[in-house]
């Protein structure tokens, strides 16, 4: 499932330029906009035990430039609540955690490369 934020490809271009400093400023900044979509899908996972919504886990940054956030790999029945399977009917919460909180995303990016580029 990729997810793509219009603008986002540009603005980190531009912090690549920037080196190592800008490095740091792109990790704190997908970190703050994947911790809003965590805390969300936490809100919305199903709570049948409570396991699957206290166990929402982001991965370290991936080499491509991105994270993954979902339920950490012993809460792999996630996988099945939101994407369904034969038998039983979807019940998503990660993709509309996401596309519900896009623009707090944005804006939490934005304020932590604004604050580490001194902006």
């Amino acid at each position: 499932m990729g997810i793509q934020l219009e603008g986002m490809t540009e603005l980190v271009r531009q912090l690549e330029r920037l080196g190592a400093k800008a490095e740091q400023v792109k990790k704190d900044a997908l970190q703050a906009g994947a911790k809003v979509v965590q805390q969300a899908a936490s809100e919305k996972a199903p709570k049948d035990t409570g396991k699957l919504a206290e166990n929402i886990v982001i991965s370290d940054i991936n080499e491509d430039g991105t994270v993954d956030i979902g339920p950490d790999p012993d809460r792999f029945y996630g996988r099945f609540l939101e994407f369904g399977t034969s038998k039983m009917a979807a019940r998503p919460f990660l993709q509309p955690a996401f596309e519900e909180n896009i623009n707090e995303v944005q804006q939490k990016m934005a304020q932590v490369i604004r604050r580490g580029l001194g902006l």
